[in-house]
């Protein structure tokens, strides 16, 4: 289903509710990072890159993961861990489009992680 546009210079109350009734429809429950953490799920609808790992052996240490957004990542959307560290941009090395260099806040954690 595709939106149809509405002039916003010409906004009235039916053309609001309009609007919002058909951006509802059109988004209600189909924007999603996808159902694993794989990045190639074609019916993904929200521009990201997932990767899955583990941080090197001493806590605060650069490591790098490559992605294939096209662009530089924004931020972390989303990260999880068995160890209980926190996952957070290497303050020495800048993100770049394919790649970023973060750091955990604890040593030896498997993540999951996604960059939008």
């Amino acid at each position: 289903m595709k939106a149809q546009r509405t002039a916003l210079s010409n906004l009235t109350q039916k053309a609001l509710h309009d609007w919002t009734q058909n951006h509802s429809r059109v988004l209600a429950g189909n924007v999603s990072f996808g159902d694993t953490m794989t990045n190639k799920e074609p019916g993904r609808n929200i521009q990201c890159w997932k990767a899955t790992g583990t941080t090197p052996g001493a806590a605060n240490t650069d490591f790098t993961i490559t992605h294939s957004l096209g662009r530089i990542p924004i931020t972390i959307a989303a990260q999880d861990g068995n160890n209980g560290g926190i996952l957070y941009r290497s303050p020495v090395t800048a993100w770049t489009k394919t790649a970023v260099t973060l750091r955990c806040s604890t040593a030896t954690m498997a993540y999951n992680v996604v960059l939008i």
